[in-house]
């Protein structure tokens, strides 16, 4: 599985801008999480992703197209944009609706693309290594405990005594048992 930098994907968001401008100022709505927004903050270790997860209903054919095209022009996955995440059980309807979104950095003309705000990344690591049970992907494992450092949270004590962050041991009770069975969170 190839994986690219947050620049790499940033060049492909900027050519699509494009695209889109040049065929009729279609516009589309990004709302990036996962590992893209992972690094868009700095908070994933390795500094790779293998796509971006926009938490938005699905593109129509031609926006899919363009982004098909500019996958292949580049050299990276046809799907480097997607919206894959909000076709997971509660991730669009009800977590999406619990995230604060923040407006990007870049200056799009045709791509309205906000992040996921810290608390709204943690969450939706924290949905993904519950719903994911026994086997969660290892990335959701090591992105939550990277998110929750990120906001000084280092073991399960500072856990229970953050309310902000209650949720994870009220609503995801099976990632609340995984925090619990780890001795050390540091990296």
């Amino acid at each position: 599985m190839l994986t690219y930098t947050i620049h790499e994907l940033e060049n492909a968001l900027s050519m699509l801008d494009q695209e889109l401008k040049m065929i009729g100022d279609i516009k589309i709505t990004v709302r990036a999480i996962g590992g893209f927004a992972m690094m868009y903050y700095g908070l994933r270790d390795n500094g790779f992703t293998i796509d971006i997860d926009s938490l938005t209903p699905d593109y129509d054919d031609s926006v899919k197209n363009i982004i098909k095209k500019i996958g292949k022009e580049l050299g990276i996955d046809e799907d480097w944009l997607n919206t894959d995440c909000a076709k997971l059980d509660g991730f669009l309807g009800d977590l999406s609706n619990d995230i604060q979104w923040v407006k990007a950095k870049y200056s799009f003309e045709c791509i309205d693309m906000k992040i996921a705000d810290i608390k709204g990344l943690i969450q939706s690591k924290a949905k993904a290594v519950n719903d994911g049970g026994l086997v969660p992907r290892l990335t959701d494992k090591i992105d939550l405990l990277c998110g929750l450092r990120s906001v000084g949270i280092n073991c399960v004590m500072d856990l229970d005594s953050n309310i902000d962050y209650s949720f994870i041991k009220n609503i995801y009770p099976i990632c609340y048992e995984y925090l619990c069975s780890i001795n050390k969170w540091n990296k």
